[in-house]
């Protein structure tokens, strides 16, 4: 096996999580994306408002994300997993309705059990992966979940506004099928013997306590949130913005995702195998600074392209900061914590999504494109100043 194809070598189980991260990846964004946009028509409301209640569901995420973790370190990865798959399936029937806030309850319902499945499976990976590959592993992962956010937007803007039952319909599949993958992998935890799932469950946030033990954990999460609010509006907020300039039901909004998605598939891999040496904090810093240019380009008169240099420039922020997320987290857990260190990567992004896109949108209401960027440039302030006090605590050991 050369250098160059290695990753060839990683086993089956992985291959088989890649599988299913690219299937719920095109699934989740045949519809995510459109939300916005679908509920701002049919409501009539204003951008912060339709906005506000799109993050409602991250709140509740929040309990999802740690309970998951928690049970599946408990009770093992593939129970957990297949809940969450199966439930998501069948909360996804309720978005079939003609009724806008039915379709809304079927959605939040979609994202709260649907996050049940990241901490396990993720968790997963770093067992069956060699520590010293588990940025490769987890570079892989996000490349085909990519692939499948590149192809699911597409396919939505042609059916999500027009034939909305088929790209529903094609959601659901996607996570069934992907639930018959799990039946193959192999359990990696063996269920603890001590304590009920209804005793955990009375503590919903019961992994927060590792956040209060682990200063490094604590401002890794606190510095993630910071930057996701910025990064995550390209899925939230930026959507309404690209719509009210080119008011085409989503097309050009597709071809923008295009950009990131497709960007991540081709340059994920090579970034994290030409960074792998260096230090999360360091890939995090020079990924603020490509963001904070990226987004500072809607300020200059140039036309839609400036939309396209955004995503762009963007998109390379999101691969420096994801080349090390994971992995860094992962490496701060203790045995028989995995899962809970690894659901706070979902709870960087679940409290992320909570408030980036409403203060973004806030910011867009009040002050348009300009009063947009100046949000995300302050956001990417607090994203460093956080990072300053994480690069300490390393130091420190």
């Amino acid at each position: 096996m050369t250098e160059r194809y290695r990753f060839l070598d990683l086993p089956m189980d992985f291959w088989l999580r890649v599988v299913g991260d690219f299937l719920t990846g095109f699934g989740r964004s045949m519809l995510i994306p459109f939300m916005l946009i679908y509920l701002k028509q049919e409501s009539g409301l204003a951008t912060w408002t339709v906005t506000l209640l799109t993050a409602i569901p991250q709140f509740f995420q929040l309990f999802s994300s740690s309970w998951g973790g928690v049970l599946a370190d408990r009770y093992g990865r593939k129970p957990i997993m297949w809940i969450s798959l199966l439930g998501s399936g069948l909360v996804l029937t309720l978005m079939l309705s003609s009724n806008y806030v039915v379709v809304y309850i079927g959605y939040v319902l979609f994202l709260i059990v649907a996050n049940f499945y990241r901490p396990a499976a993720m968790a997963m990976i770093t067992e069956i992966v060699p520590p010293a590959r588990h940025r490769e592993a987890f570079s892989i992962l996000r490349m085909t979940a990519n692939l499948g956010f590149s192809l699911g937007p597409l396919v939505g803007s042609l059916l999500f506004f027009t034939h909305r039952p088929l790209a529903i319909a094609g959601t659901i599949s996607a996570y069934l099928i992907t639930a018959a993958t799990v039946f193959f992998l192999r359990e990696t935890v063996m269920p603890g013997v001590q304590g009920n799932m209804a005793a955990k469950m009375q503590n919903p946030l019961g992994s927060l306590h590792l956040l209060k033990r682990d200063a490094q954990l604590r401002w890794a999460v606190l510095t993630g949130v910071f930057f996701l609010m910025v990064q995550l509006q390209m899925f939230t907020s930026f959507t309404v913005i690209v719509n009210d300039e080119f008011q085409d039901n989503g097309r050009t909004l597709a071809y923008l995702l295009l950009i990131n998605t497709v960007g991540v598939v081709f340059g994920q891999y090579f970034v994290t195998r030409r960074t792998n040496e260096v230090s999360f904090t360091k890939l995090l810093f020079v990924a603020i600074i490509f963001a904070g240019v990226g987004w500072g380009l809607l300020l200059f008169p140039l036309g839609s392209v400036r939309f396209y240099l955004v995503l762009a420039l963007v998109t390379i922020g999101e691969l420096l900061m994801s080349s090390g997320y994971n992995p860094f987290i992962a490496s701060l857990a203790h045995e028989g914590e995995v899962a809970q260190y690894m659901s706070f990567t979902q709870t960087s992004s679940i409290v992320a999504l909570m408030l980036g896109p409403t203060i973004g949108a806030l910011g867009y209401d009040l002050g348009g494109q300009t009063g947009y960027v100046l949000v995300l440039w302050a956001l990417l302030l607090l994203s460093y100043f956080s990072l300053q006090k994480l690069k300490r605590l390393v130091v420190e050991g």
